[in-house]
């Protein structure tokens, strides 16, 4: 069927069923029978510091948070729109650290000086964490807007002359300045945000030097927790997350972009939330009754929760997917 005269953004076709409707009546996200990529058909927000930009804090500073996570929080120190979030961007932090060190240590073993940027960078604390880690690094942040700058200046408290700081978007325009510039280009959970999805990645591509590397994380619409708890899958489908990519839609992304020839690829299944929150979800099917986000790994995990582990890396249903790019 057509839906409101668009296409899948992902390989332009018309055949678009209906996937899910989101709560409160707020629009139908529709899967392309054709590729298989599901996705919200909305018109696309481009503005700097626009609406949906501003939203987003508004949801960081309104999300619902356990108790036993807010104790988390409150000991972490950080106040803000990021308060009740602080306990998972301590923990993907550490965590993105280690995966940039080990994939740089590959990539990289004799260059210290690299050129680093963090497209869609919100409060900043991957690259603030990053440069403590790197410090010979040349860091960049490109983020549209000023808002989640300046919060995220005022809690971490940077040396801006560490940085450099880009309010803008990854457009055209950008990439043309910014050619082949780049050892390595991250964007942490943005393509999930991103209207024109083939446009970031050429772009993203440009900006890339030749053997450097584009790393990407987002969530996986193959989560299989969304099939055994309805609420848990209204929650993680909202109006901003207007792109919903698995494996398979990833690289078939790359094809669309036409850049699948000029790179190497892998995938890293990521399991952000831990084994009791996806019990308590699957036994209440309720927000207001989990414990916890369990996002702080334990030192000594169960039998079960290791096999519980396996199985969703060995399957590819995680909450989250890492994808890595080299460039050729």
């Amino acid at each position: 069927m057509e839906v409101m005269g668009k296409n899948c953004r992902l390989c332009k076709s018309k055949n678009l069923l209906e996937y899910y409707q989101l709560s409160n009546k707020r629009g139908v996200i529709y899967e392309c029978d054709d590729c298989g990529f599901i996705q919200l058909p909305v018109p696309p927000v481009d503005e700097l510091d626009s609406v949906a930009s501003e939203e987003s804090i508004i949801q960081d500073i309104d999300r619902s948070t356990s108790v036993e996570d807010m104790k988390l929080n409150k000991s972490i120190g950080i106040s803000g729109p990021m308060s009740k979030m602080a306990h998972v961007m301590q923990q993907d932090s550490i965590r993105v650290n280690k995966l940039i060190k080990k994939i740089t240590d590959e990539q990289f073993p004799s260059l210290n000086e690299l050129k680093f940027i963090d497209i869609g960078s919100g409060y900043g604390q991957h690259s603030f964490n990053l440069k403590k880690e790197f410090p010979e690094w040349d860091f960049h942040l490109l983020e549209i807007s000023k808002e989640r700058m300046k919060s995220g200046i005022k809690s971490f408290k940077p040396n801006l002359n560490e940085f450099t700081f880009h309010h803008c978007l990854l457009d055209d325009e950008f990439a043309s300045n910014n050619f082949e510039k780049f050892d390595i280009s991250f964007s942490f959970h943005v393509l999930e945000h991103v209207y024109d999805i083939t446009g970031f990645i050429k772009n993203l591509f440009e900006i890339t030097k030749k053997g450097g590397l584009m790393v990407l994380e987002l969530p996986n619409e193959d989560d299989d927790l969304s099939l055994l708890s309805d609420k848990y899958r209204e929650i993680i489908h909202f109006p901003a997350h207007v792109s919903h990519f698995t494996k398979n839609t990833l690289s078939k992304l790359l094809d669309e972009s036409g850049i699948s020839s000029k790179v190497d690829v892998s995938f890293i299944p990521i399991q952000r939330y831990g084994f009791f929150n996806y019990i308590d979800w699957v036994r209440h099917n309720e927000k207001s009754k989990i414990i916890s986000d369990d996002y702080i790994p334990r030192e000594n995990p169960s039998w079960v929760e290791k096999n519980w582990l396996k199985n969703k890396e060995e399957n590819f249903t995680t909450d989250t997917i890492t994808m890595v790019i080299t460039k050729r």
